[in-house]
């Protein structure tokens, strides 16, 4: 490394930061436990990221530490930012005993209330709208909580193992995949399954709902099979897919062309969904890439993974 890019220590804490400019990558490195999940605020000025130390609390695209808080559980799995943008829903708990969720205001952190009906760990999460909040557990059901009264108000029970990942379609419908290897569709209103479907061959990790996407929508799962997946879930069409040198743990839709996968391997690869290839294969992280998030505006992403790694990355 050149003398334009020293290590500096953060204040306060015992992470480094590199900066590689030349790639236009920045990374946090900390002997910790791996980074779960990451997600940009709103006005992308701040990134979150959660793991078995607690939550904490960077500027962005400084990387500089701004606030710790301490984790309610064993383990936090998942970050999701509600519809309107004021709150912050954390998702963890204990393994083989118990699911909780954590919901904070946002952006003053103060906590609002904690919810708990699994009997497993919340892994993923998927708005349904500002009130409404679908948490995923590896009890192998999805509950579907009411914010306002703080009640669950639909189980949704047929996966045979851990539910991983979830989202909500426009017309009602919910999604979810887990480690059955299946995705499914749910009635939002009755918790009926609607249709499941098994091209995957070995569990599944995570859901991305493609944004913008036009007619049908549009889904990718990522696998250990190594694939990831396009599926259009209402019709229970599998459309294509792409398989990776390396298995992927988290994906993220750029655009409706683009995705990005972290994998085990520590890179992260963008995806082309009309050519059905990867057209860039990025290294980022040493050890495990568990976790990817599109930047709200600026074209970066972040990526965090094993020993407390979060890079930052300008596509």
């Amino acid at each position: 490394m050149n003398d334009r890019n020293k290590e500096r220590v953060l204040p306060g804490t015992m992470c480094l930061v590199l900066t590689l400019c030349w790639l236009g990558v920045g990374s946090l490195v900390a002997q910790e436990p791996p980074i779960t999940d990451l997600a940009f605020s709103p006005d992308g000025k701040t990134l979150i990221s959660c793991s078995q130390r607690g939550l904490r609390v960077f500027s962005w695209p400084e990387l500089q530490l701004q606030k710790e808080i301490s984790a309610f559980a064993d383990n936090l799995h998942c970050l999701s930012f509600s519809p309107n943008e004021d709150l912050l829903a954390v998702g963890g708990g204990n393994p083989s005993e118990d699911g909780s969720v954590a919901i904070y205001a946002w952006p003053s952190f103060a906590p609002k209330f904690n919810l708990s009906s699994s009997k497993d760990s919340v892994v993923a999460f998927a708005w349904r709208n500002e009130s409404q909040l679908i948490a995923a557990s590896l009890d192998r059901t999805l509950v579907l909580w009411d914010l306002e009264t703080q009640s669950a108000v639909q189980t949704f029970s047929g996966h045979s193992r851990g539910v991983t990942a979830a989202c909500v379609l426009e017309p009602g419908e919910i999604v979810s995949a887990g480690h059955d290897q299946s995705v499914r569709v749910w009635s939002a209103e009755s918790g009926e399954l609607i249709r499941s479907m098994n091209q995957h061959s070995k569990p599944i990790h995570a859901i991305a709902a493609c944004p913008n996407a036009t007619g049908r929508p549009l889904i990718a799962t990522a696998s250990r099979d190594r694939s990831i997946r396009f599926w259009q879930p209402t019709i229970g069409r599998m459309m294509r897919y792409v398989r990776l040198e390396s298995e992927p743990l988290d994906i993220a839709w750029i655009d409706e062309k683009q995705l990005l996968a972290g994998c085990i391997d520590g890179q992260v690869r963008v995806v082309d969904f009309e050519n059905v290839s990867v057209s860039r294969a990025i290294p980022a992280i040493q050890g495990w890439a568990y976790a990817v998030a599109i930047h709200p505006s600026d074209g970066s992403f972040a990526a965090g993974g094993s020993d407390g790694q979060i890079f930052r990355i300008d596509l």
